[in-house]
């Protein structure tokens, strides 16, 4: 198992360039977007959105907001991963009637969960750190989601080169209260000569320390 996924890691690559004759399947597609839901956030709240762009008219308004990166029309899939803009509001009340709901739980048994999540946001709403912290919690998510793809062996392309305002317009999604943070390109790679380049990277000693 350990070497499986050494393996994969190593062949993961941000792919920028994408055979457009190869499609993801609807079976791997799912996978990784199941992974991405069973990703870990802060107290449960899943404070995130993925909206699997399949229209072509919509990724083609999408990749003249994302700097003509050619990855935003070519790959199988594009996922955008969006945050919630109104976690303040009503994200606690969400998360205890999930709870309720999934584990049998009465809501005035979750009353001190309801409470602890009120106060933590509320902390951070204080420090006007609201939407960096659920921006943050949507990256562990990406990640997850990235390396399942790896696994697969289906390529990825993170992407963060667009502008969120324009992507947010195109999708509609202030009046969704999200907000677009990262996208996720899909596919197959293609004739890019980096993709079999060896990887870079700082060695095991450098990046872990041992306390």
């Amino acid at each position: 198992m350990q070497e499986a996924i050494l393996k994969a890691l190593n062949w993961r690559y941000a792919v920028n360039v994408f055979d457009t004759s190869k499609k993801v399947s609807d079976e791997d597609l799912k996978v990784i977007l199941e992974a991405g839901r069973l990703a870990p956030s802060s107290f449960g709240v899943e404070a995130w959105k993925f909206l699997v762009i399949n229209n072509p008219e919509v990724r083609a308004q999408l990749k003249e907001v994302s700097f003509g990166q050619a990855k935003v029309t070519d790959a199988s899939h594009l996922v955008v991963l969006a945050y919630r803009t109104d976690v303040a509001e009503n994200i606690s009340r969400e998360l205890v009637e999930r709870v309720s709901s999934v584990r049998g739980v009465a809501l005035d048994d979750l009353s001190g969960l309801k409470n602890m999540v009120d106060g933590a946001i509320g902390m951070k709403a204080a420090d006007g750190m609201v939407d960096a912290w659920a921006k943050a919690q949507t990256y562990i998510a990406l990640g997850v989601m990235m390396e399942t793809a790896a696994l697969l062996g289906v390529d990825a392309g993170p992407m963060e080169g667009f502008l969120p305002d324009k992507v947010d317009e195109v999708l509609g999604l202030k009046d969704k209260n999200l907000s677009s943070v990262t996208m996720l390109a899909l596919g197959y790679r293609g004739d890019d000569p980096m993709a079999d380049a060896k990887k870079v990277r700082r060695s095991f000693d450098e990046v872990v320390e041992m306390i």
